[in-house]
């Protein structure tokens, strides 16, 4: 064994005064050795796949129309893809008009709105004679002040319950007529920037139609579809260093929030999405990074 060590250390150009001075050279130079394969037996062991820049459930949120009508902005210039909003600004104005479906209904509606106005007309027309007749009444000395005073609240609320069935019925003629458009401003639900526009000012659309599309990229999702073969039960919460070819020297972090529990049928893949931190917003949707999730 001295001498094998002793023949290794004189190939190296080394040559130790004694054994104990060869037996250390001996070790640093396996230590030496060793070092670099149990790093690539490690990198060997972590899994790594595609990953592509996505939005999250959250983060995003879309804007449809509650009805058919003409849209309008809320301000000089509408709002057109890229640009920033805060959670409760109007992003677009319905200026709704009837079409002939709602007049229809309006008008089929309107005869159960006439009956209650007959009545409550009936019934103010009752406690305006009940009121008079106690005028009458008081004036011979047959009622009291404090009865006749009952007589007139009577009939102040039977007024004003006529009134409020006048109205009602007014605003369905109206709605009918077309006279004057019921305009309904629609507010952005969450902090982002418009990442989808789907029609043109001035443009009438349908109800249910999808105005606009609305994300924030302070927080992304990275998909990522990894083979049956290769899948794992990590955990939830599991981190993962994400690279992306274009912003070099960045490693970004993210955190298993979503496995899909079903198997792709045709390209036999799970799909895993990370959530990733954005303040900078320097990642953008479909962008296309390497994930590698630590053993």
């Amino acid at each position: 064994m001295k001498s094998q060590m002793k023949m290794h250390c004189q190939s190296r150009n080394y040559f130790p005064r004694n054994a104990s001075q060869c037996r250390s050279a001996c070790r640093a130079l396996l230590l030496c050795l060793t070092l670099p394969l149990g790093a690539s037996l490690l990198r060997a062991q972590s899994t790594n796949f595609l990953g592509k820049v996505v939005h999250l459930p959250d983060s995003s949120a879309e804007i449809f129309s509650p009805a058919t009508g003409r849209t309008i902005s809320p301000k000089e210039k509408p709002y057109t893809v890229g640009d920033r909003v805060k959670k409760g600004d109007p992003v677009v104005i319905i200026e709704h008009r009837y079409n002939l479906h709602d007049a229809a209904h309006i008008s089929n509606q309107r005869w159960d709105l006439l009956k209650v106005l007959l009545d409550t007309r009936y019934r103010a027309l009752e406690a305006r004679i009940a009121r008079e007749r106690g005028e009458r009444l008081m004036s011979l000395g047959n009622l009291s002040g404090q009865q006749l005073q009952h007589l007139k609240a009577e009939e102040l609320d039977a007024r004003a319950e006529y009134e409020k069935a006048r109205t009602l019925i007014g605003q369905q003629d109206e709605q009918i007529g077309n006279v004057s458009p019921t305009r309904k401003p629609l507010a952005s639900p969450i902090d982002g920037e418009i990442a989808e526009a789907a029609f043109t000012q001035n443009q009438t659309v349908n109800e249910g139609f999808k105005l606009y599309r609305i994300v924030n990229l302070a927080q992304v999702g990275v998909a990522a579809r990894v083979i049956e073969s290769q899948f794992r039960s990590w955990p939830m919460g599991t981190t993962a260093g994400i690279r992306f070819d274009n912003l070099p020297g960045k490693v970004f972090t993210g955190t298993l929030e979503i496995i899909e529990p079903a198997v792709d049928q045709e390209t036999r893949t799970r799909e895993l999405i990370f959530r990733v931190s954005n303040p900078d917003e320097l990642l953008r949707f479909g962008m296309i990074g390497r994930v590698e999730v630590a053993p």
